[in-house]
């Protein structure tokens, strides 16, 4: 009996110690619930696509702060990042991994305030469909009813 109570004090305490590396191993984590993201998946950082892409998100900026959105950039030949924060070469490719997206491709990602993808297109997107769909989804409509949009 004394030694089943061991073992199982052992085994909750090696599971408690690793569920913050769990977390830790997902570089999206930290943004949950609290903003949406529009991964961008370039092979190089000097990638037109990305650049329209960029060109197309400064006009819109109120906007797309507006809907709690961070672009991230992900590419080998540059550091990648979130908003303002760095990810590492490791963490880029665990995302690359988890979407399906080889070193060469061009890939966006919208992913909502849950963690989870809610579109993945291998273009640059028309911005205002993505605004549209973001629109549509349940949160976005709390988040629109219960504060005025200052964009206009």
């Amino acid at each position: 009996m004394y030694q089943k109570l061991l073992s199982f004090i052992f085994l909750v305490s090696i599971a408690a110690t690793n569920i913050p590396v769990m977390a830790q191993n997902n570089p999206l984590e930290a943004y949950r619930w609290q903003n949406r993201l529009l991964l961008v998946f370039v092979p190089q950082v000097e990638d037109g696509r990305l650049t329209s892409l960029q060109n197309t998100l400064n006009q819109v900026e109120c906007e797309f702060k507006d809907r709690d959105l961070l672009l991230g950039v992900l590419t080998r030949n540059a550091p990648s990042r979130i908003g303002n924060n760095l990810i590492s070469s490791y963490h880029e490719a665990q995302l690359r991994a988890k979407y399906g997206v080889n070193y060469n491709q061009f890939a966006v990602i919208l992913i909502g305030k849950d963690g989870q993808p809610k579109n993945q297109l291998s273009e640059v997107p028309e911005i205002e469909k993505i605004f549209g769909q973001i629109d549509n989804m349940p949160m976005r409509q709390q988040e629109m009813a219960n504060r005025s949009n200052h964009c206009n």
